[in-house]
């Protein structure tokens, strides 16, 4: 892979090409008979939308996410930086939304190309399923996402290591939690990986009242 770059940010530029690299890399889950003009349509919507509430998760104007009013947020990027204005081999911004670039004055233009959301409180929103071993402040991952060119290279696991050095350092606190379907083992061998260890599983009760798949519940020490 080119030159990788992972980093925290609050630039507003990355904030909206965080949010297109969210929405292309969950664009699988636009239903297949879709037109492409409904398709784009819909991924402008969901990068309108996470931009703006990804913002306002960070406080960026000021404001408050509802339900985030007590829970500090902290955006990891991974980024390759453009030589010359150049997409890396194997990138083609017909695949792509322009949007994933990030300008930012006094820096080259970069393409994010991953993501994910440190959130840390004592109580997280929607946390049906939460962990039994800590009270008090603590980590919660969520929104990892991945443009399709750059998976399968690592990228998520160095923004998770970078996520774990964030929660100790700039937020104290002992323990991070991630959730993945239990379906999902790609994911859950990942999160091993990286030093996530199971805690609890969602009974089929709890998933079937919150109307999704059951998930898992993972934890590691970050202290």
């Amino acid at each position: 892979m080119a030159e990788l770059v992972i980093e925290t940010s609050t630039s507003r530029g990355d904030v909206r090409a965080a949010a297109a690299c969210r929405a292309l890399a969950f664009a699988q889950n636009v239903p297949s008979d879709r037109s492409a003009f409904a398709k784009r349509a819909q991924i402008a919507m969901k990068v309108d939308g996470e931009s703006a509430c990804l913002g306002n998760k960070l406080r960026l104007d000021g404001k408050k996410e509802p339900g985030y009013e007590n829970v500090d947020v902290a955006l990891v990027l991974a980024r390759i930086p453009l030589r010359n204005g150049d997409l890396p081999l194997g990138y083609d911004l017909r695949d792509l939304d322009p949007e994933c670039l990030s300008i930012r004055e006094g820096y080259d233009p970069s393409l994010v190309v991953g993501s994910l959301d440190v959130n840390v409180g004592s109580r997280l929103p929607a946390e049906e399923l939460a962990g039994s071993g800590d009270s008090g402040q603590r980590a919660y991952l969520s929104n990892i996402s991945v443009l399709p060119p750059a998976r399968r290279q690592g990228v998520a696991q160095r923004m998770i290591e970078h996520a774990v050095q964030v929660a100790r350092d700039d937020f104290n606190v002992k323990s991070m939690y991630v959730h993945a379907e239990v379906s999902n083992v790609a994911a859950q061998r990942l999160y091993s990986k990286c030093g996530f260890e199971e805690e609890v599983r969602e009974t089929a009760a709890v998933s079937q009242t919150h109307g999704r798949p059951p998930r898992v519940l993972l934890r590691r020490d970050v202290g």
